[in-house]
């Protein structure tokens, strides 16, 4: 492999596509023809380069972003196959914030998949360029037209096929290249031009016109010519036109072949050659705009350029329990060299520095310096986490952080009481290496809370743990944090008198409970006069109503929302004490729940669903079936509609289930804790036992 070249010849690029789109197979075939890897691997037989871990070779996925890298017409591709499969995809969020531009797939027999949609959307908010390639039309069903129709109806882009198949299907044989109108086929495995053939000759010149028209649309000067003079523009002119037309998204230029086959390939490695953007293209489009970490009012900026102060993001975290961890980072400015300490501006704090390495796969390739525009890694950074900014000790700088969803699927974490340290530590871990991952512990429940992307995600994540660490676990339904609160005042009395022999054990005292507004937590108050009980003792009548306070009567759930004050009692001046009081305390509590109206609070969440408009009443109609309340809808950006609305927690524990059943993959929801509603007599009887029997 060659030196690294200046960084206007650089091309980072992220492969994005629907699960099962094709990325990792198109990523071996361009390696391939840039000579990078001596022959292709088989993502079915788990011989990729791309293809790292063992769930994805198992599963046939891929998980996580990985980086490869090849050399086309001096071009330096730095390539990054990303995750396509729903409970992976927001992995590609934290990709395309890094890279300078995208290819995106498309299926020749679909189309366009929700997945698409999606990370449309993504690309779009990171100011990332994309070209596009119709896949897969070697299938029986591909048709290129209706592909080609789909994307533009649902990405609302147009397309500009710079490429078009000879036949589709079981008939594809070919491409032709629309700019020098040259028809090319794979034959015995050798990709070489062929002679166009008269079946896809009215096409081609039908999309060659509509390519040209397209182009000079955009230059008022080459359109006087073409319509004055009938005169097309240059080769150097549609190259330019076209370049134009990616870099500022006003076009989705389309590729199209079969990545399996190799076919139209190495035409697709030409446009990224040609029209995606180098560093310092994309620092045009989207500048190197940062904070200073210790005044982050005070706006930073740096230029794509090796002379520059160092700084970089990283993107992933590889955490092995046997090499250690690893940095996966891009360079936007300055250079690094090979074991040099830096600063972390997103932790404020020094880091040591590391060994450096390229990537190929899952090989590391050691080297002496990451300069700016480069992808790379660093080995052995305890101290960085995915999204940090890492940069030069004496000019520290602070970059956007990415915001990831917040996970959907939140379930409990069942584990053998011997292994729980061990289980909760390798979690931790593989949490630091996916940022869509969250890990917690109920206060409440007490349970160890795993949250995650959906339910093949944090199956995924089980397996790794047991591969990784050594350790097993499972997951079942997280039990809501109910709470329990009184809802009438009750005045009450709690007396211990025990007498064995010896010393006894003598305690009095009155309480009035009563309810405190929603959210009001809880309040003491100490009304004793005259010395009733001794002052020493009021400290140890509240300690028992806090012990009591922990397991309510209704199903045992903290009791909230509740005032207690101290008004009467008597003691004695041998047998009272600390303990006495205390357990007085806690009694005296208990029967005050039972005789003021205890009830059930069950939790409650806001949530904001983003639906397409064609299942906007099939989900209202849902949340209203789980006694949902609808807040509000509005209409969203670029198609569909939010819908704001309250449910109970425990009805939408399956939330993320049921929304990509009733839209197809389409909806997103998030949620949070909102407020603590008293429960239904009926549900709060289905509840308690439903509780019971688990």
């Amino acid at each position: 492999m060659p030196n690294v070249p200046e960084i206007h010849h650089l091309r980072n690029v992220a492969l994005i596509a629907h699960g099962g789109g094709g990325k990792t197979t198109l990523a071996e075939s361009l390696l391939f023809n840039g000579g990078a890897i001596a022959r292709r691997g088989d993502v079915e037989k788990g011989t990729t380069v791309m293809s790292t871990e063992p769930e994805e070779i198992e599963r046939r996925v891929t998980i996580a972003p990985h980086v490869g890298h090849c050399v086309w017409r001096e071009r330096w591709f730095n390539l990054v196959d990303t995750p396509g499969y729903t409970d992976f995809l927001e992995s590609t969020r934290g990709v395309l914030d890094v890279v300078g531009g995208a290819v995106m797939l498309f299926s020749g027999e679909f189309g366009i998949k929700t997945e698409n949609e999606r990370l449309w959307a993504m690309a779009e908010a990171a100011m990332v360029p994309v070209i596009g390639f119709i896949n897969k039309l070697d299938r029986p069903r591909a048709d290129f037209i209706r592909a080609l129709g789909a994307i533009e109806a649902r990405l609302g882009v147009t397309t500009l096929p710079l490429t078009i198949p000879i036949g589709v299907g079981e008939e594809f044989g070919g491409i032709v290249d629309l700019i020098p109108m040259t028809a090319w086929s794979a034959r015995d495995g050798v990709f070489c031009q062929i002679d166009l053939p008269e079946s896809a000759r009215v096409d081609a010149e039908y999309y060659r016109t509509q390519l040209v028209e397209k182009i000079v649309e955009g230059d008022d000067e080459l359109l006087e010519r073409y319509l004055s003079e009938g005169q097309e523009p240059s080769l150097e002119e549609l190259h330019k036109g076209l370049r134009e037309a990616v870099i500022t998204r006003r076009l989705l230029v389309i590729y199209c072949g079969s990545g399996l086959a190799n076919i139209g390939v190495r035409s697709l490695a030409n446009g990224i050659a040609e029209y995606l953007p180098s560093p310092l293209d994309k620092a045009a489009i989207k500048p190197l705009n940062g904070v200073d970490p210790d005044h982050p009012e005070r706006a930073v900026a740096r230029a794509p350029d090796a002379t520059e102060p160092f700084s970089a993001v990283a993107f992933k975290t590889v955490m092995d329990p046997f090499a250690g961890k690893l940095t996966v980072i891009r360079v936007f400015s300055g250079v690094l060299e090979n074991e040099q300490a830096f600063f972390n501006g997103t932790r404020n704090q020094k880091e040591k520095g590391g060994r450096l390495f390229r990537l190929q796969g899952r090989e590391t390739i050691p080297v002496n310096r990451l300069a700016a525009g480069e992808m790379g890694a660093i080995a052995k950074l305890e101290g960085v986490h995915t999204g940090d900014t890492l940069c030069a000790l004496d000019h520290p700088i602070r970059y956007h952080r990415v915001t990831f969803q917040e996970p959907t699927h939140t379930f409990a974490v069942e584990m053998d009481a011997k292994t729980e340290d061990k289980v909760a530590a390798g979690l931790e871990k593989l949490v630091e290496e996916d940022p869509t991952l969250r890990l917690r512990r109920d206060p409440a429940t007490h349970e160890l809370i795993l949250a995650g992307m959906g339910q093949t995600h944090l199956r995924v994540v089980l397996d790794r743990l047991k591969r990784k660490y050594g350790s097993v676990a499972t997951l079942k339904t997280a039990r809501p944090p109910f709470r329990e609160t009184i809802t009438r005042k009750a005045r009450v009395q709690g007396r211990l008198k025990k007498q064995t022999g010896g010393r006894g054990q003598f305690a009095d005292c009155w309480l009035e409970i009563e309810p405190l507004p929603r959210d009001g937590g809880y309040e003491f108050e100490n009304r004793i006069v005259g010395g009733v009980i001794p002052r020493q003792f009021v400290p140890s009548v509240e300690k028992g109503i806090l012990e009591a306070l922990e397991q309510g009567v209704v199903g045992g759930y903290p009791v909230v929302d509740v005032k207690v004050a101290l008004v009467d009692g008597s003691h004695h001046s041998v047998d009272s004490s600390d303990h006495a009081f205390k357990t007085a305390g806690a009694m005296a509590f208990r029967k005050g729940l039972a005789e003021a109206g205890p009830v059930l609070l069950e939790p409650v969440m806001i949530m904001e669903v983003s639906v397409p408009d064609d299942v906007l009443g099939d989900v209202i109609g849902d949340l209203n079936s789980r006694r949902g309340r609808v807040l509000g809808v509005t209409p969203k950006g670029g198609g569909g509609q939010v819908i704001a609305a309250e449910a109970p927690m425990v009805e939408v524990l399956d939330y993320g289930n049921m929304l990509n059943g009733l839209t197809s993959g389409r909806g997103l929801y998030t949620m949070r804790l909102s407020a603590y509603h008293i429960a239904p007599n009926h549900i709060a009887r289905v509840i308690l036992e439903q509780e019971k029997k688990e």
